[in-house]
Order: C-alpha cells, then sequence, then structure tokens
C-alpha cells in the first residue's frame, strides 16, 4: 500500500543527530527515485553498486577549481585491484611533452600508471593526431622498440609499414651480397661493369675520366691508358706507336735483371731518331757480338767483341 508524504510549502528537511545515519531501506530488489537535482555535500560518497549508468555525457572531475590548472596536480579516476596496486588514469600538471604545433614543451599529461608510480601500459590498435605530426619519446634518451613481437622485420612488406634496425641491418646485408651495379657515374667521369654472362660481351670493368676511357680491366689483361699489361708482358695498344719507360728527375732506367733483345731480320724497319740511338740484334757480322746500332745519321754498325777488339789492334 502507498503512502505519499506531501509538503505543499517550503522545503522538508530530515535532520539526524551528528554522526548517526539516514537510511531509505527498499530491500534487495526495490528502488528510490529522485525526480530533481541531487545534491550531496560531504567528503566522500560511497556507492556500493555492481553497475553504475550515467546518462551524463561528460563526467566533471574536480569541479570548482580557481587555480591555473589542477591545484592538487593530479585529477582522474583510480581502479581499486585489492591486493595488487591500484591503476590511475590520470591528468598530471608536473608530466610535461612536446607540442607538435607550436614546438615547445607543455606541461599537463595524461598518464597510466599505477598508485606505486609505474608506467602501465595501453592496449589499441590505432592512435589518431587529427592531421599532425606524432611525437614519441619527445625527452631523455629512450628509444621506440618492437620488442616482445615475433621477427617483426620480416612483417614489413608494406610501403607505410616502419623498419626497426633488424630490418635495415638485414636489407643493407642482403643488398651488398645481391647488390646488381652496373655503373657509379658522376657528369662524364664513370666506371662501368660488363659480364659476359649477362651481356653477351667480355667481362670487364671500364674507368671513364671527361668522357675519355682511360682504363680497361678483363679476365686475362688490363690497360692502362695505351699501354697493354697481360701476364708478364707489357704491350702498346696501338699499332706502331712507341712504349717509353721515363723515369722521373733521373737520368737513368735500371734493369734489374738480363735483357733479352729479339733478332731483327730486316734492319731496315729500325729507324732512326734526332734524339736517340737505336740498339737491337741481328745476325752476328764481324764484329762476332749480334748486338747493333743505328745512329740519327741512320748508320748502322755493329758492337765488336773484346777478343775481336784485341785481333783488329793487334792486326792494325
Amino acid at each position: 500500500m502507498s503512502k505519499n508524504l506531501n509538503v505543499n510549502s517550503g522545503n522538508y528537511t530530515i535532520r539526524v543527530t551528528s554522526g548517526n545515519a539516514i537510511t531509505l531501506d527498499t530491500g534487495t530488489t526495490g528502488t528510490t527515485t529522485i525526480t530533481g537535482n541531487l545534491n550531496v555535500q560531504g567528503n566522500t560518497t560511497v556507492v556500493n553498486t555492481d553497475d553504475l549508468n550515467l546518462k551524463d555525457n561528460i563526467i566533471v572531475l574536480n569541479a570548482g577549481e580557481t587555480g591555473g590548472g589542477v591545484t592538487l596536480n593530479t585529477s582522474g579516476l583510480r581502479i581499486d585491484r585489492g591486493s595488487s596496486t591500484d591503476a590511475l588514469f590520470l591528468f598530471d600538471e608536473q608530466t610535461v611533452h612536446n607540442d607538435p604545433a607550436s614546438q615547445t614543451v607543455r606541461y599537463g599529461t595524461f598518464t597510466f600508471k599505477d598508485n606505486s608510480g609505474t608506467i602501465r601500459g595501453i592496449l589499441t590498435n590505432s592512435i589518431a593526431t587529427g592531421g599532425g605530426d606524432l611525437f614519441l619519446i619527445n625527452s631523455g634518451s629512450g628509444v621506440v622498440s618492437v620488442s616482445g613481437t615475433a621477427d617483426y622485420e620480416t612483417n614489413v612488406t608494406d610501403d607505410d609499414d616502419l623498419p626497426n634496425k633488424k630490418y635495415v641491418d638485414d636489407a643493407i646485408t642482403t643488398g651488398i651480397q645481391t647488390i646488381q651495379i652496373t655503373s657509379i657515374a658522376r657528369g662524364n667521369t664513370a666506371v662501368n661493369l660488363f659480364d659476359d654472362s649477362l651481356d653477351g660481351t667480355t667481362s670487364t670493368v671500364k674507368f671513364t675520366i671527361d668522357g675519355n676511357e682511360r682504363v680497361l680491366i678483363k679476365n686475362d689483361s688490363t690497360e692502362i691508358e695505351s699501354i697493354s699489361f697481360q701476364d708478364n708482358l707489357i704491350t702498346t695498344t696501338a699499332s706502331g706507336a712507341d712504349l717509353t719507360l721515363s723515369s722521373n728527375g733521373s737520368p737513368f732506367v735500371k734493369i734489374d735483371g738480363l735483357l733479352r733483345l729479339p733478332i731483327q731480320d730486316d734492319s731496315s724497319a729500325v729507324v732512326s731518331s734526332p734524339t736517340h740511338v737505336a740498339v737491337y740484334a741481328k745476325d752476328p757480322d764481324k764484329g762476332k757480338t749480334g748486338v747493333w746500332y743505328k745512329n740519327k745519321y741512320d748508320h748502322e754498325d755493329e758492337l765488336i767483341s773484346t777478343n775481336r777488339s784485341l785481333l783488329y789492334s793487334m792486326l792494325f
């Protein structure tokens, strides 16, 4: 049977002696309904329910603050974890972060930690910045790490994936092992590589300087300028060109060994020079040495041996 208490005018007060309690007991399934606003004054409000449903879309914490920021430095939610350290979601006035818009350090940061001050993790799959830059760490010497993942570097396959150090190390190692560079060039100076198994031409490393071919390195020879080196043979690449050995600052060219001169079947091929004397080998004649010379006057003669020289001195 319902009973109603109506107060037609003025306020209605229920008061007990300080320290006592007022209990609205509706049993285990009853309901207490307040049709107007509820103003609870005091230091502590305790709600013992399994579920708390609030229609308000915004919950205001630290209401009535008059200072420039949270006077007590932090405001937020605390989760009772029983025998474990309580969890906290706080706005901390003393924690700083870098403002990507102004590139300045700002005080006041949201933090996830426990009651001992240990930073706690956040589980989510997306962070939106509204189109602005995303700044991580902001201070100190920390790093962004993907530790705990399984072979993260092998999963970096999309163009927008962030690589870790292992991915970069592996990419460099693989790149060096499998690199296929055919040319290194700057301006008209270049190094070109050719391989007979790929290019259908003689395997060659070609050096071009200022547009001029200067060095050719092949499998069996090396050409530098107009000189060819093949095994123990040094020749000119141009037919009919002289090979000149010249010392810098000294009038001598030393030969550390024996000098073999090939036999010239036709000495007319030996051309005289106005600045040099030609020394060559030909079949021995009266001088019995087989070492001949031709001077700038195109005069040809044989160097005489010691025995032949003594014989001629005794005869003449």
